[in-house]
């Protein structure tokens, strides 16, 4: 092992580290001076357990330079770093890199903490590996273009925007991989940034495979020297800015679809319009709602053939266009599942799924269900199903799809559409129930009544309940 050598009566910090992980040692100190906190891994760097430590001057213990650095460092500086000789309990002096933060308490008191990474500092096998696979795989759209502007390295994200390979692209300039002026502007930007050797930033990226031309992108061009300053290439990173807007709108619609009134009547049929109509347009195109027929009696449990077509009675359909073309069953109409389709696959699983479009179980589908022919008529690109369960049964199934939106369902839409159809379930069941306890009570009545009446000369008889 390579020894590294250190002057006289001192010990480097990361002596032996390169046997053990690596960890942080941490201390807080006051404006003081004093030490206020000390953590395990600065016992395991010095040595010194806490009570040695806290509650007395960090430089009665450690060294002058660390009871120093708090004095040291101007006031309006929040940060300050550097590598300060510090002793350990059995008396040798090391040197240890610190990094050390004012922190101000919402009380006003003012401290520093200071950390230190031990062991951080050797390098590891995978350090090469790593900086490949950050490259490759980054969130980020990655690209690199030689001095001739000609691709000559493209991450997975970038090679899922364009729905090209990196080997297809590669020694092509981006106007040629992707024409579109939004192209030549990038190209025009990342000669500049060559040119100048200063970074470029657009509002803009080439429109990917699906997405809209109002899709929002940040794009930075920056050039890549190598350790003398001279420039070989530009990189190119572009990031969906839609993605954060994406998370927060996803939770505007969570609180605007749990506010959708559904169950709000004991009508099943005025509730299975509720569940198709909190769900269009606010995150679906096309929507029906199918119970089974019949409806489980009572409290039963319900048993969905896996192997044989399922009848469903069509309670409701919603479209984001007129007349709801899509759907080829009215409401009120009854139909067939085929075996193995979505519906009847989420009818017997008991839970939701998602299908895209290259999903051979959606191509099956439409093949095998003329009441399906929407998915391949109207270019529907993601399909969910849900089936609609309440106390322990399965009453139908919910389907809705995307025509128009060029977004696919993720799983948060399932989600959501889970919890509608839930309640839309629960209503369902509940209104079901009214009507049989209903049924019951009139029953009931008219038992209690007499059948016939005697006859009598004198007087007209009648009978109420």
């Amino acid at each position: 092992m390579e020894q590294v050598p250190t002057s006289p009566g001192e010990r480097p910090a990361e002596t032996g580290a390169s046997l053990e992980s690596a960890y942080t040692a941490s201390a807080t100190i006051n404006e003081q001076g004093i030490v206020t906190e000390w953590s395990e891994g600065a016992t395991r760097l010095l040595g010194y357990v806490p009570s040695e430590v806290v509650g007395l001057p960090a430089a009665h213990r450690l060294a002058d330079v660390l009871g120093d650095a708090a004095r040291r460092v101007p006031s309006e500086q929040e940060r300050w770093s550097g590598t300060v000789a510090l002793r350990h309990r059995d008396g040798h002096r090391m040197e240890v890199a610190l990094l050390a933060h004012r922190w101000t308490s919402s009380g006003g008191t003012v401290k520093w903490f200071v950390v230190s990474a031990v062991g951080g500092a050797h390098r590891s096998p995978w350090d090469e590996p790593l900086k490949e696979w950050a490259f490759t795989q980054s969130p980020c759209f990655l690209a690199i273009f030689d001095t001739d502007l000609r691709l000559v390295r493209a991450n997975t994200g970038m090679e899922r925007t364009l729905s090209l390979t990196e080997a297809e692209m590669r020694g092509l300039r981006l106007p040629e991989i992707a024409p579109d002026p939004v192209s030549d502007e990038t190209e025009r930007r990342m000669r500049l940034a060559l040119d100048s050797g200063e970074p470029q930033y657009m509002e803009a990226f080439v429109h990917p495979t699906g997405a809209s031309a109002e899709h929002g992108w940040a794009t930075s061009l920056a050039p890549l020297r190598d350790p003398d300053g001279r420039v070989h290439a530009v990189c190119l990173a572009a990031h969906d800015r839609n993605g954060v807007e994406g998370v927060q709108h996803q939770m505007l619609l969570t609180e605007e679809v749990g506010a959708a009134p559904i169950g709000t009547t004991l009508d099943s049929v005025r509730t299975a319009h509720e569940l198709a109509d909190a769900a269009v347009p606010r995150f679906a195109d096309f929507a029906v709602v199918d119970l089974l027929e019949p409806l489980p009696r009572g409290d039963e449990p319900s048993s969905v053939p896996a192997d044989g077509p399922v009848t469903v009675c069509r309670a409701a359909a919603r479209s984001v266009l007129g007349g709801t073309p899509e759907s080829t069953v009215a409401v009120g109409d009854t139909t067939s599942y085929p075996p193995l389709s979505p519906p009847v696959e989420a009818l017997v699983a008991g839970h939701g799924a998602v299908y895209g479009d290259a999903d051979p179980a959606l191509a099956r589908w439409a093949a095998q269900d003329p009441g399906a022919s929407w998915i391949g008529e109207y270019g529907a690109h993601s399909v969910m199903v849900v089936p609609m369960r309440a106390g322990g049964g399965t009453l139908g199934v919910a389907v809705f799809s995307r025509h128009r939106r060029r977004e696919p369902f993720q799983p948060e839409d399932l989600r959501v559409a889970g919890e509608l159809t839930a309640r839309a379930a629960a209503g369902i069941r509940n209104a079901y129930r009214s009507g049989r306890e209903h049924t019951t009570t009139m029953t009931l009545q008219r038992s209690l009544l007499p059948h016939t009446l005697p006859d009598q000369a004198a007087l007209e008889i009648a009978s109420r309940y």
